[in-house]
């Protein structure tokens, strides 16, 4: 049993600002636990605040409780009739009045799967975005009573371009898990904010208040919520999910890898130390012939294969960082990574079908879209083919989103480039 004011309750079509006015004063009156921050983006003024038709009530200051709230009833998205389908239920989600994110999703599509146990997908009714292919075969689990095992009544769905957010209540304030940090066991609900570091920003936040509820925000993508009730092999049912892969045994433990060991000669000058600290040691992107991944410099690290066969004969692991920025300024055929990957379509492009160009260690760099099959592939070519020149035993593989300053980019048959600077 799901309720949600989003899926069993319309908005109407009120505007936020006449809704607001139409707001009852009793829908602001609510406990501090009991409220949703309606200002999660930016700090708003209380006009600001109510242009949202949200609740604007100040605290004092030891309060961590938001001050511009969701009133009850917020309008939200209305559910449409639930179909059957090959994996369980489908039903469509519309919005009457636009919310106040700029270009959010006006109809959703909701699938409820059976094949994995509480499975609930919502995606973007007519555009296309990534997907992670749904899991199957997740063991089920019952429930003997209707119990409600999420209550999005509380706060409104909100689906925007590069903003999801949903919130619900939870069963019991006995929260644990949720992503790296360091805590106790069981989470603190006193309005704590947890990152999911997918990435060095922070997409997916997850922030829990003493209600108790809890509140998902992230800044893209679909909606996947696997659903796994206890409390018989909750942990089984959970680790059916995936697994992440099982490292090497001497991939454990402290490693060291730093910036400015610019030769082989150094390099194996640090590794003798290291050795002697039972420390293993990596090598930054210094190896790189002008910060150009799968290539190394001729002058100062031409022998980088017998240096690697020398750990290797004493009993030393070796790995190298692998900065998916390939870079874009070398002349027609010189420079295989980019080439190819050219020919074979891997690069992330622009609104305008023109190559994303950034600014990383290379220069002007374009960014493999591993969301591609292909991508995968030349990837993949391109590690075979450098590991059978320097047989490496770890790659580390950092950066793997676009960032720093891009360029709008044309192509030309002769590898000439234009180039204006955007901010993003």
């Amino acid at each position: 049993k799901l309720v949600g004011n989003q899926i069993s309750k319309g908005g109407g079509g009120l505007e936020p600002r006449d809704y607001y006015l139409a707001v009852q004063p009793s829908r602001c009156n609510m406990s501090p636990e009991s409220r949703f921050d309606c200002a999660r983006d930016r700090a708003l003024s209380r006009r600001e605040c109510e242009e949202r038709a949200c609740c604007y009530s100040p605290l004092n200051d030891s309060s961590k409780a938001p001050w511009c709230f969701y009133p009850y009833s917020y309008p939200g998205y209305k559910m449409g009739v639930l179909t059957p389908t090959e994996r369980g239920q489908a039903a469509t989600l519309t919005r009457a009045s636009p919310s106040y994110l700029p270009r959010d999703v006006a109809t959703l599509h909701l699938e409820e799967s059976q094949e994995s146990e509480g499975c609930l997908r919502l995606t973007d009714r007519w555009s296309d975005r990534y997907e992670v292919e749904l899991l199957t075969g997740v063991p089920q689990g019952k429930i003997s009573r209707q119990d409600a095992l999420m209550n999005s009544t509380v706060a409104p769905l909100l689906f925007a371009d590069q903003y999801l957010q949903l919130s619900t209540t939870l069963a019991s304030s006995l929260v644990s898990g949720l992503g790296e940090h360091y805590t106790s066991l069981l989470l603190d609900l006193n309005w704590t904010s947890l990152t999911l570091w997918n990435r060095d920003m922070a997409p997916h936040v997850i922030i829990l208040q003493p209600l108790p509820a809890l509140t998902w925000v992230s800044t893209g993508g679909i909606l996947d919520l696997y659903i796994l009730m206890g409390p018989d092999n909750s942990l089984k049912k959970y680790s059916s999910l995936g697994y992440p892969m099982m490292p090497p045994y001497w991939s454990l433990g402290f490693h060291l890898c730093r910036w400015g060991y610019k030769s082989t000669n150094i390099t194996r000058q640090v590794a003798r130390r290291m050795h002697d600290a039972n420390f293993p040691m990596w090598n930054d992107l210094d190896y790189a012939d002008k910060g150009r991944i799968f290539t190394n410099d001729p002058l100062q690290f031409g022998d980088m294969t017998e240096m690697v066969e020398e750990f290797h004969l004493r009993g030393l692991k070796y790995v190298l960082i692998l900065d998916p920025g390939i870079s874009t300024t070398s002349p027609p055929g010189m420079y295989r990574p980019f080439d190819d990957g050219l020919k074979r379509d891997v690069f992330i492009k622009n609104a305008t079908g023109q190559l994303l160009i950034g600014k990383v260690w290379p220069g002007a760099t374009a960014f493999p879209d591993f969301t591609n099959p292909e991508t995968r592939r030349w990837w993949e070519d391109l590690i075979v083919e450098f590991y059978s020149k320097v047989p490496v035993d770890g790659l580390w593989i950092v950066r793997t989103h676009t960032h720093a300053r891009t360029h709008t980019h044309t192509h030309t048959h002769t590898h000439t480039h234009t180039h204006t600077d955007v901010n993003v």
